[in-house]
């Protein structure tokens, strides 16, 4: 599979406390929608990351005492929870990991989904968590190799972003 490019922008949104900062990521190859709750999707768009792939991101609670057994946990609990329910036949969690990446902790977890209809869908979900930001990464498609291929395109732009501190300008 050919590397994914990514040129990478940020943007501070200023104002309340509660303001969010915003990131876009150009990645050859994909098309980007943002949902309304600050999700933001990329759907393959070409040959180079497999049709049926998505990948997904959004800022998160900066938790730097999160744990892989945190983690892991809440993961299984939500895999437990969602079995046998609507669409989902079964779910299952395996190969929890913690690594850091450029300074950035990096905790995943892979999960597999088969659905009523007989499809499975495959997914890796990491949290990175910088110095001072923090991120959820989560990559789908209909193959195993697919996704980890879109999870590791996509990590290291975000690594780079996780790994950025806060630069607000000194008020004059």
């Amino acid at each position: 599979m050919k590397s994914l490019y990514a040129l990478i922008a940020i943007l501070l949104l200023c104002g309340s406390a509660a303001a969010q900062e915003t990131v876009a990521l150009a990645i050859e190859g994909w098309q980007q929608q943002e949902g309304r709750d600050g999700i933001v999707y990329y759907r393959c768009a070409s040959e180079i990351c497999a049709a049926g792939s998505v990948v997904s991101y959004k800022a998160q609670p900066h938790r730097t005492a999160l744990t892989l057994e945190e983690f892991e946990k809440h993961h299984r609990r939500l895999a437990e929870n969602n079995k046998g329910s609507g669409r989902i036949r079964d779910a299952r969690i395996t190969e929890p990991k913690a690594r850091t990446l450029d300074g950035v902790r990096v905790l995943q977890i892979s999960r597999e989904v088969e659905w009523s209809d007989g499809t499975t869908t495959f997914t890796i979900e990491a949290r990175l968590i910088g110095e001072e930001k923090s991120f959820s990464l989560v990559s789908d498609s209909p193959k195993r190799d697919w996704t980890a291929n879109n999870f590791e395109g996509f990590l290291r732009s975000l690594i780079q972003i996780a790994g950025l501190k806060n630069q607000t300008k000194p008020q004059e």
